[in-house]
């Protein structure tokens, strides 16, 4: 069997296109099982499978035919997430979310004629379920799907392949062309008595559906919950806390009037220092030189001579100095003391900082090293993935196809028999007229060679014992 004879059965879902009386394009929640056979002596024709539970779990298959007659046009196409240049199809994003989420289907549009697809079902079907059960649910979708003139498949777009679409392609344009004797075959092919084990099915009514609407789930209802702002923000991930614990406070320091506190940068504590030390008091000599030269003028006349008084002052007043100026010096030593001591505390905590922040550096560089482990792995199962859903799918069809065989092997089988009854019907019982017919043949065959026979036969015997009689007079003679 070459591949373009090869049935194609696959799961899809349809999207009802029909927009006749103001009509929406609807979405449908039932799978369809769809089952395409293309033979070039026997033409083309669909076949849309759904199963109904219907009582205790008892399974029923019902059918949508849709045979080449009723097709005006058939068009494939592949739908692609990333062409924004064409308007995509009705319900295309819900039809991506039923195949799990895929970027990528395949549509098959059939556009028929005024006459409706054929809904089969079982001879002496009836559904004994409540309007809102399941099995109702998806015999409405199947009544719904049959009475459209304008409806789409959709499939995963690796699955049907574009020799497979020609050959249906081809097969609807020669048709009308057919021979009697191809006629014959595809009406036998898309004889309804062949389905169901070969008990077979009849059409079913297509009900109303303005007068007796099923009920239908709101497709348009978004699933996905609104995005706040807060959702949106997003951090890279080599990107470092803003947050780094600051290096610890010093205690306030007991000296009088002046309270320093630490700093991480160096360059900051030496400014710091600079400034303590231009802050100090200068030395109160000058201050007091200006003093004593405002002070009026004592001269001492001693003999001819005159003696300026402030120069034994100063004198007096530059020993008297002596004692305050030690005191500064120590003032000024002890914040230097200090200086010291919280340069090396900055030293030490800026070590602390660097060993902090190298070791983050190396958590961020393991992190984004699992990182890229996982999304290696994570393309690795991808692929996996892909390769055990197109073998599943191979199994599914090849299962479909070996259940098509057998439906279609017990439909041959009943065409025999009914070919051998009526066969038996025409054929005269002929059981005399051989039987009279053997007799003469065997009277004459016995007539014509019985006799030679018989006659051999005793010319034998009669020769026999004239042998034995004249052996017998010799052995007397001799004795």
């Amino acid at each position: 069997m070459s591949v373009e004879d090869k049935p194609f059965v696959h799961e899809v879902f349809a999207v009802c296109e029909d927009e006749r009386d103001g009509r929406q394009p609807k979405l449908f929640d039932q799978p369809f099982q769809l089952y395409a056979s293309c033979k070039p002596s026997s033409s083309v024709f669909f076949r849309l499978r759904v199963s109904l539970i219907n009582g205790a779990s008892r399974k029923i298959m019902v059918y949508l035919q849709i045979t080449p007659d009723r097709i005006s046009s058939l068009r494939y196409t592949t739908c692609n997430a990333n062409d924004l240049g064409s308007p995509s199809p009705p319900c295309l994003e819900l039809v991506r979310q039923k195949l799990g989420g895929r970027r990528s289907v395949a549509r098959l549009q059939f556009q028929l004629h005024s006459t409706h697809a054929q809904l089969v079902v079982p001879i002496g079907f009836a559904l004994d379920e409540p309007p809102d059960s399941p099995a109702r649910s998806a015999l409405g979708s199947a009544n719904s799907l049959a009475a459209a003139s304008l409806f789409s498949l959709y499939l995963p777009h690796n699955v049907l392949s574009m020799v497979k679409f020609q050959s249906f392609a081809r097969a609807l344009d020669q048709f009308p062309t057919l021979s009697a004797e191809q006629h014959q075959l595809y009406t036998r092919m898309v004889d309804l008595r062949g389905l169901y084990n070969g008990t077979g099915g009849m059409e079913m009514t297509l009900e109303d559906q303005d007068a007796s609407p099923l009920p239908d789930k709101d497709h348009d209802r978004s699933t996905t919950p609104p995005t706040t702002a807060s959702y949106t923000t997003t951090v890279a991930f080599d990107t470092p806390s803003r947050y780094i614990d600051s290096p610890p406070r010093y205690e306030e320091c007991p000296g009088e009037g002046w309270q320093p506190k630490a700093r991480s940068d160096p360059t900051a504590i030496s400014a710091d220092s600079l400034d303590v030390r231009s802050a100090l008091p200068e030395y109160i000599e000058n201050d007091r030189q200006d003093k004593m030269s405002n002070a009026p003028e004592r001269v001492l006349h001693y003999g001819g001579k005159s003696i300026d008084s402030r120069k034994t002052c100063k004198r007096r007043h530059s020993f008297a100095a002596g004692s305050p100026t030690f005191s500064s010096i120590a003032n000024v030593q002890r914040p230097e003391k200090m200086l010291r001591s919280q340069i090396a505390e900055s030293d030490r905590c800026q070590s602390r900082l660097e060993l902090l922040l190298e070791h983050q550096r190396k958590q961020i560089e393991q992190l984004q090293k699992d990182m890229r482990e996982l999304r290696r792995r994570n393309t690795e199962l991808e692929g996996r993935y892909g390769e055990v859903e197109e073998t599943c799918c191979d199994l599914e069809s090849r299962q479909l196809e070996t259940k098509e065989t057998i439906e279609s092997i017990l439909t041959h089988t009943g065409e025999l028999d009914d070919e051998c009854e009526k066969l038996g019907k025409q054929m005269p019982d002929i059981y005399e007229e051989v039987q009279d017919t053997v007799k003469d043949l065997v009277g004459e065959w016995v007539q014509e060679n019985m006799t030679e026979i018989i006659k051999g036969h005793i010319d034998q015997q009669v020769a026999a014992q004239i042998a034995l009689v004249k052996t017998k007079m010799c052995r007397a003679l001799q004795d």
